[in-house]
């Protein structure tokens, strides 16, 4: 009997793996567009989603005319009408513009981003493809894995959730898995389109969440290591001024506002003090909110920034063993996958049908990737960074999906060699009577 032709095999598998894709997209979408039509045509105050509050104000105030503006502000040292920088710009500005095309409807802005993020299974697909590569031994393997990681983002509770919250998380996660993906194209095979991209993509995840600059600057570091032979001046430059040219309207603006240099948003001072007060001890309470020093009540929004840092490092320097305890503290939070009295049942069902039911097939790939650590290293290194940014300042569960995110990965290699085991131990069928 003559064997099948090699192409044809290969296009058969492609057709297949193409259709399971597509069904696990589908089925993704089918429960961000589920958990839009839950979530319903109004913002209140939901576990762990508090901030879409905000979001909803400033976006009806952008949409009024009234510009970047808080109406109930979040921290009662902003002034209610008076211009804000504390929170994203561009996510105020993607809420402001579905309301003004569609009316300032919650629901179908929340259908719109629902049905955005359901791109990132998807994405997610792409990125194991790029990570593992395609060697012709292993082909069907890395397609498993691939399927498997798309399987578990499409389902993976917290993803679902904030996919259909007013909230950064679901477009920052879609710019942040960009981002990982063609920062391991241009360490492969660098070009000027892929540069300018890569660019676009950073400068869409710091405009959403501030936080991403340092781990930009790791991805960055890694292409040059990677890339180094084939470095051109050109293309970084490309990445770079696109990067510049998406945040630097934005310093001009803060600059005109509080007359003092503003690189984007005004939070991160508030927040590390806040984070590392010495009324904390060593025991986190990401509850505990600290009344503003009495000397700096009336300051503005910039001044607070820069002084509230000041004295945040100040208060690490006078005690540093205080500050290793608290952070210690902070990265039990940051693991936490059980339920918790003090959570929501929201909350808690949402923390075990993801990060809870993946945590042992997350620990078990990490294992597992270190037969081939240098493919995985990019990884690493974003983990343990994100990991350690948020555990000497503020950690909430909802920060932490970026690392959910890349460890998807980890737990699809996990899933996939526990199949190949199990049917490598599974009997061969007896041949019939006759066959």
């Amino acid at each position: 009997m003559i064997g099948r032709p090699m192409w044809r095999t290969r296009a058969a598998g492609l057709l297949s793996e193409g259709r399971w894709l597509a069904a696990i997209v589908a089925l993704g979408t089918v429960l961000r567009v589920a958990m839009a039509v839950y979530l319903g045509n109004v913002v209140v105050p939901l576990p762990a989603a508090y901030d879409q509050v905000f979001f909803h104000d400033v976006a009806l105030n952008l949409l009024a005319g009234k510009g970047f503006v808080f109406t109930n502000p979040p921290w009662p040292f902003i002034q209610p009408g008076a211009p804000t920088a504390y929170t994203s710009f561009l996510y105020q500005l993607f809420l402001a513009g579905i309301y003004a095309v569609l009316g300032a409807q919650p629901l179908a802005a929340r259908l719109v981003q629902a049905l955005l993020c359901s791109l990132m299974p998807w994405l997610v697909y792409r990125l194991v493809k790029e990570l593992l590569g395609e060697p012709p031994e292993a082909a069907g393997h890395v397609e498993a894995v691939a399927l498997a990681a798309a399987a578990i983002t499409a389902f993976y509770a917290y993803f679902v959730y904030y996919s259909a919250t007013l909230m950064t998380e679901g477009p920052y996660l879609l710019a942040v898995a960009w981002g990982v993906i063609l920062t391991l194209q241009l360490a492969r095979r660098p070009c000027l389109r892929d540069w300018a991209l890569w660019g676009l993509a950073m400068g869409l995840a710091i405009l959403l969440r501030q936080v991403f600059m340092p781990i930009a600057a790791l991805l960055l570091l890694y292409i040059l290591w990677k890339a180094r032979r084939e470095l051109r001046f050109a293309h970084l430059a490309a990445a770079i001024g696109v990067i510049a040219a998406m945040i630097l309207p934005w310093t001009v603006r803060n600059h005109a506002v509080f007359h003092r240099f503003v690189l984007l948003n005004t939070e991160a001072g508030q927040v590390f003090w806040n984070a590392n007060h010495p009324d904390l001890g060593t025991d986190w309470q990401p509850d505990a909110m600290f009344p503003i020093p009495a000397d700096l009540k009336g300051a503005n929004e910039a001044v607070l920034d820069d002084e509230l840092m000041r004295r945040g490092i100040q208060e690490i320097l006078a005690d540093p063993g205080r500050f290793v305890g608290l952070s210690l503290s902070r990265l039990g939070t940051w693991v936490t996958f059980w339920p918790m009295a003090s959570s929501p049942p929201l909350s808690n069902v949402a923390r075990t049908l993801s990060f809870g039911i993946c945590v042992p097939f997350m620990l078990a790939g990490l294992a597992l990737s270190f037969r081939q650590a240098s493919r995985w290293l990019l990884l690493y290194g974003f983990i343990l960074a994100y990991t350690f940014i948020h555990v000497i300042s503020w950690v909430q569960i909802r920060y932490r999906m970026p690392v959910d995110l890349l460890l998807v990965p980890f737990a699809a290699l996990a899933a996939v060699r526990l199949a190949e085991a199990v049917r490598r131990r599974q009997p061969l069928p007896q041949a019939e009577a006759g066959g």
